[in-house]
Formats: C-alpha cells, sequence, structure tokens
C-alpha cells in the first residue's frame, strides 16, 4: 500500500532526520563537544564519561538513518521507535528535575525531545496502516 505525505509531513520527517543525525553524529564523535552545544555544560573528566553520551549518539543517528530507508514499514518502524524514545527521553528529564538537576542544563535537553515528539508525531500521520 502506498501513503502520500503532504508536504507538512515529509517537511517533519525530513527535519527529525536532519537533526537526529546530526545529534547522533556529534554525539557519537565528541561527547565533549555535544554537551557543550545541547547546553549540557562541561563534561567531567573520566576515561567513561562518553559511553552514555555515545549510546545516545548511536542511537539517534541509526533512528535518523532509517527514516531514509525506501521500505514504507521500516520508515514507519524508526518514527515509531524514535517516538517511543523521545518521549522516555522527555520523562527522564523531568525525573532529573525532580531529583535536583539544574533547570537551566535541562530545559535545552526537555524541549529537544519534546519536539522530536511533535516532529515524530506529524511524521507518524503518513505513515501507512500496518499490513497484517
Amino acid at each position: 500500500m502506498t501513503t502520500i505525505m503532504t508536504t507538512s509531513q515529509h517537511r517533519a520527517a525530513t527535519a527529525m532526520s536532519a537533526m537526529r543525525m546530526f545529534a547522533g553524529g556529534i554525539s557519537w564523535a565528541s561527547p565533549a563537544l555535544s554537551s557543550r552545544v545541547f547546553g549540557l555544560g562541561k563534561l567531567p573528566e573520566g576515561a567513561s564519561v562518553g559511553l552514555v553520551t555515545r549510546l545516545f549518539g548511536v542511537r539517534d543517528l541509526v533512528l535518523g538513518a532509517a527514516l531514509h530507508y525506501p521500505e514504507p514499514a521500516v520508515h514507519k518502524a524508526a518514527l515509531q521507535a524514535g517516538l517511543i524514545c523521545d518521549a522516555a527521553d522527555v520523562a527522564a528529564s523531568l525525573i532529573a528535575l525532580r531529583a535536583g538537576a539544574p533547570k537551566t542544563t535541562l530545559l535545552g535537553a526537555t524541549a529537544g525531545a519534546g519536539l522530536f515528539v511533535a516532529l515524530g508525531a506529524i511524521a507518524l500521520r503518513a505513515a501507512p496502516p500496518s499490513a497484517n
């Protein structure tokens, strides 16, 4: 089944892909730089500090790249997986705030994840129904 995306849905998917691949690529390549770019401040010293940043990075890099796959079912699955991850990121940010994390630090992370939730929801409206 072929589904036609509206211009806004196509733009949402394209924007999400580009932003995910940027965020994922920079997080994987340079955790310290990505921490500063995303407003999280300087990372503490330590050999394993970049591990979590790289785990996040590869997740977003793969989800962004999957949006370029030509098979509609893969496209839809990537959007759904991204929506789940982004909603969990918003929840994690709120938990961190409640635990006393600095509000200014988490504002960017929460806003970014919230933007991805919105873009994912817009793009998913065009996703074809499951062919079961």
